[in-house]
């Protein structure tokens, strides 16, 4: 009973928390709309210029925005909930992801045409790197 007492908030507190939540929403909204533009541009030219590393500025990317998203801290206060647990199996949302294009694929992509496709799009921008990079032609 002790235990519960020392937990209860004030609603001070609680109005405090909401008000640093909602100031909190409004970075992570902004630090959102700032990366939806940035991945794009980083990816783009990541796959143009870097056939070894195509990944390294989107990762490098994604990197600074887990370091903004450990900054902004939007669910800190989530610590303060004295109820049990929501609990998601271990899911996540790359999960279900992976789950539905696993099916997309295997109903409607012949994967060899998808491999002759895939091979293309490399062909392709292979070509577009050793354009814009003729002294790394290997």
């Amino acid at each position: 009973m002790k235990d519960r007492l020392r937990t209860q908030h004030s609603r001070s507190e609680v109005i405090r928390d909401t008000i640093v939540l909602q100031l909190k929403l409004i970075v992570d909204g902004a630090r959102d709309l700032a990366l939806m533009p940035l991945v794009l541009i980083a990816t783009i030219v990541g796959l143009v210029k870097h056939k070894n590393q195509p990944g390294r500025y989107l990762y490098r990317l994604l990197s600074y925005g887990k370091a903004s998203e450990k900054w902004i801290g939007l669910f800190d206060e989530a610590q303060k909930d004295e109820m049990k647990p929501v609990d998601f199996q271990d899911k996540s949302f790359d999960d279900l992801l992976q789950k539905t294009q696993a099916a997309i694929e295997s109903k409607y992509i012949d994967d060899s045409k998808k491999q002759k496709l895939l091979e293309k799009f490399d062909l392709a921008l292979d070509e577009i790197n050793i354009k814009l990079n003729p002294e790394k032609k290997a």
